[in-house]
C-alpha cells in the first residue's frame, strides 16, 4: 500500500480554490450572470416570459457546481469548460436535492413564523457541508440526506469540519453584503455564482485533503500514481524477466547476465530488493538446470560492487537451492559472502559456499586467508 504524502495538503486545498477563478469558470459565471441579470432585472411582464430561461440558467449553473466539486474531491486542479449537456436537468439527481432542500425550508419557515428561524438556519448550514460531501463521495442522490453518510463526512474530516463550515458561512456573509451594496444585479448575480462555486470547490478540496480518513479513492492521487506507475512498472519488469528466461533458453546465460546488471544498477534503491526477488521467485519454476546458476553467479559480484551482500548473499541460496554445488565463480566473492554469511549467523551456509567453492572445477588455488577462514569454519563446526 502506497502511503499518504501530506506534506502539500495546504497548497493543493489552494488550488482547488482557485478553480472557480481560472478562466473557463470565469468565462461561465460572466455569461450566465449577464443572462440572469437581463432577465430578473425586468419588469413582471419580462420576468414571466423569462421563466423557462431563468430556470435553463440556473440548472446550468447548479450542474457546473456539481462538476466542480466532484473535479475537486477527485484531484483534478483545471476548471471543465461549461458544456451544452450541462443545462439538462436529467443529468445528475444530486443536482435536485440541495435546491428541493432549501425550498423545503423556506417554505416551512414562511407558514410556520412562530419557528425560530435562526437556529433552523444555523442547523441547515451546519450539515450543508456534510450533505454536499456525501453525495459527492457516493455519487448518490439520496446520501445528501442519509444518515450514516452525513455522519461519516462530519467524523472523516474531523476538525476540519467546523472549519469548512464557517468557510461556507463566510462566503454566504459575503453574498448577502455584496447583495445589499451592489447597485447592480449583473454583479450581484455575478458575485453570488462565483461565491457558490467557491463553495464548491472548498468543500471538494477539503474532502480530496482528508480522502485517507474518508475511505475515498479519488481519480487522480498521489496513492492512484503511485499505484499506477507500479503497476506499469511491474509489466516492464516482467516482461523484462520473461527476456532474460529466453536468453538463458537459447544458451545465452551471458547475454542474460549483461542485461540483468544493468537492470540492477539502474533500480531505485527502492525498487532493487523487490526486482530481484521477482527474478529470484520467477527463476524457480525455469528449467534451465546450467544456465540460471551461471546467471546468478554472474550477478554476485554486481551486487557485491553496489554494496548489497545481503542481496548477493540471496543469489547464493537461490543458487544453491537449483543445485547443491552452486559455488561463486572467484575468491574474492567466496569470501565477501562467507564473512557475511557469518555475520548474520549462517554459519552452514558459509561452510558450503566455502567447500563448494574449493571443490569446483578447475580446482582453485586457495589463498592463505581461505585456508584459513577454513580451519576457522571446521573449528566451530567441531566445536
Amino acid at each position: 500500500m502506497v502511503a499518504q504524502d501530506t506534506r502539500n495538503d495546504l497548497p493543493d486545498l489552494l488550488r482547488a480554490l482557485s478553480m472557480p477563478f481560472q478562466l473557463a469558470s470565469l468565462l461561465f459565471v460572466a455569461l450566465t450572470s449577464v443572462l440572469l441579470g437581463t432577465f430578473i432585472g425586468g419588469d413582471l411582464i419580462r420576468l414571466v416570459v423569462s421563466i423557462a430561461a431563468i430556470w435553463l440558467i440556473l440548472v446550468w449553473l447548479t450542474q457546473y457546481a456539481l462538476h466542480l466539486i466532484d473535479d475537486a474531491a477527485n484531484g483534478v486542479r483545471e476548471s471543465r469548460a461549461a458544456s451544452v449537456e450541462m443545462a439538462s436537468a436529467f443529468l445528475d439527481a444530486r443536482a435536485w436535492v440541495h435546491p428541493a432542500l432549501a425550498v423545503a425550508v423556506g417554505v416551512a419557515l414562511y407558514f410556520h413564523p412562530e419557528w425560530p428561524r435562526l437556529p433552523a438556519l444555523a442547523f441547515a448550514a451546519l450539515l450543508f457541508p456534510a450533505s454536499l460531501g456525501a453525495c459527492a463521495i457516493t455519487g448518490h442522490a439520496l446520501d445528501a440526506v442519509h444518515p450514516g453518510e452525513l455522519a461519516r463526512v462530519m467524523r472523516g474530516l474531523g476538525l476540519w469540519y467546523p472549519a469548512t463550515v464557517l468557510f461556507v458561512l463566510g462566503c454566504a456573509l459575503l453574498g448577502l453584503f455584496i447583495s445589499r451594496h451592489a447597485a447592480s444585479t449583473i454583479l450581484i448575480v455575478a458575485s453570488a455564482e462565483l461565491l457558490l462555486l467557491l463553495v464548491y470547490a472548498g468543500i471538494g478540496g477539503v474532502l480530496y485533503v482528508r480522502r485517507r480518513e474518508l475511505g475515498f479513492e479519488p481519480r487522480q492521487s498521489p496513492e492512484r500514481i503511485a499505484q499506477r506507475e507500479e503497476q506499469a512498472r511491474h509489466l516492464v519488469r516482467q516482461q523484462f524477466i520473461d527476456g532474460l528466461y529466453k536468453d538463458l533458453r537459447v544458451h545465452e546465460a551471458a547475454r542474460a547476465t549483461r542485461d540483468a546488471a544493468r537492470w540492477l544498477q539502474e533500480a531505485k534503491p527502492e525498487h532493487l530488493k523487490s526486482d530481484l526477488h521477482a527474478l529470484l521467485q520467477a527463476g524457480k519454476h525455469w528449467t534451465e538446470p546450467r544456465e540460471y546458476p551461471r546467471l546468478l553467479r554472474g550477478l554476485i559480484p554486481v551486487l557485491l560492487e553496489m554494496k548489497q551482500p545481503g542481496l548477493a548473499l540471496n543469489l547464493a541460496d537461490a543458487g544453491l537451492a537449483a543445485t547443491p554445488a552452486f559455488a561463486p565463480a572467484a575468491e574474492a566473492e567466496t569470501l565477501a559472502l562467507i564473512r557475511y554469511a557469518q555475520q548474520t549467523g549462517r554459519r552452514r551456509l558459509a561452510r558450503t559456499l566455502l567447500d563448494n567453492y574449493l571443490q569446483a572445477t578447475p580446482a582453485p588455488q586457495p589463498s592463505a586467508e581461505l585456508r584459513a577462514m577454513q580451519l576457522a569454519l571446521a573449528d566451530k563446526h567441531q566445536g
